[in-house]
């Protein structure tokens, strides 16, 4: 009887083994020594987005500038600007600052801003022009004096900034010195 016994405990046991490898089975391939946090990033989920898209919220931060004899250029270009109406674009100036609106872009329709505060000259007025077909608008600062811009915003880095030795060197301006963006261009001729 002991044979009997001890027979119905190790059918017992084996069913409480086969219970332990299907469990096992169920669990995610682990590794010795990496944490599993709450970010599945090797999955592909449906949600995936794209960055810009995430912060096309008010703010224009993606633009170009470039320096004119007269004016400053600023270039801003949105997907589906071509769409919007030129009477759903304003632009607002002061000595120091410029700004553009464009109301009613994209999919929903979004107000967007860039807003420049502090430039680093004064300017007399701006006005904006649409390129058709580029999705770009062109804000046009018209200066106060007729003087170089080597940078657009007076607190923007262009000095290179941090550098230890600031009794001397070309800072962090380059070396074509005293040239603008238009005779830049107008050099290589584009």
């Amino acid at each position: 009887m002991t044979e009997e016994e001890t027979n119905p405990a190790g059918e017992e046991e084996s069913k409480a083994d086969v219970g332990e490898e299907t469990k096992a089975e169920t669990k995610a391939e682990t590794y010795d020594g990496v944490v599993s946090g709450k970010y599945q990033w090797d999955k592909e989920a449906s949600t995936t987005k794209d960055a810009d898209a995430d912060m096309a919220g008010q703010a224009i931060t993606k633009y170009s500038w470039s320096d004119g004899k007269k004016a400053v250029s600023i270039y801003v270009e949105l997907p589906g600007l071509d769409d919007v109406p030129e009477d759903k674009i304003s632009v607002t100036s002061g000595e120091q600052e410029a700004s553009l609106t464009i109301e009613a872009i994209g999919t929903p329709p979004k107000t967007r801003s860039l807003v420049l505060k502090g430039l680093n000259n004064d300017i007399d007025g701006c006005k904006f022009t649409k390129k058709m077909g580029k999705n770009t608008v062109v804000l046009k600062l018209t200066k106060k004096e007729e003087t170089a811009w080597y940078k657009l915003l007076e607190s923007s880095g262009g000095r290179g900034g941090g550098d230890d030795d600031e009794e001397g060197g070309m800072g962090g301006t380059g070396g074509m010195g005293g040239m603008d963006m238009a005779s830049m261009m107008g050099g290589m001729g584009g």
